[in-house]
């Protein structure tokens, strides 16, 4: 007999992407794609981190605390042609975006770095 229960282990992670939704669209078993915080006047009132998996209560949490949208991971079943060329075409896009921005101040080259890779994921 063939013990295949490690068969899982060997195989590469399952290649995900980040997707923004508002809280209404949030299910049971999604994972965050960042850590969700709620923070009120300045007090911090929930964080939840990166990687976890929501369920009812964290669902409960978030909407009791009045959260707003959320990062979460979704499978990527594009090829990786597609891949590829999805980024190149946020990266066009953003150049012209920031074609009149002085990409050298490091404000500036940071916010077009951070914008890259969130539309490139």
């Amino acid at each position: 007999m063939i013990d295949d229960s490690n068969e899982m282990a060997d195989a590469p992670p399952m290649r995900t992407r980040p997707h923004y939704i508002p809280l209404s669209d949030a299910r049971e078993g999604m994972t965050l794609g960042a850590t969700a915080t709620v923070v009120k006047s300045g007090i911090l009132r929930l964080s939840l981190p990166a990687g976890h998996i929501l369920n009812e209560d964290s669902l409960h949490q978030l909407k009791a605390h009045q959260a707003e949208f959320i990062f979460i991971l979704e499978p990527d079943r594009r090829s990786d042609q597609q891949v590829a060329l999805d980024a190149s075409q946020a990266a066009g896009r953003l150049l012209q975006i920031f074609s009149g921005a002085d990409l050298t101040e490091p404000n500036i080259a940071g916010l077009f770095d951070q914008i890259l890779a969130y539309r490139s994921a």
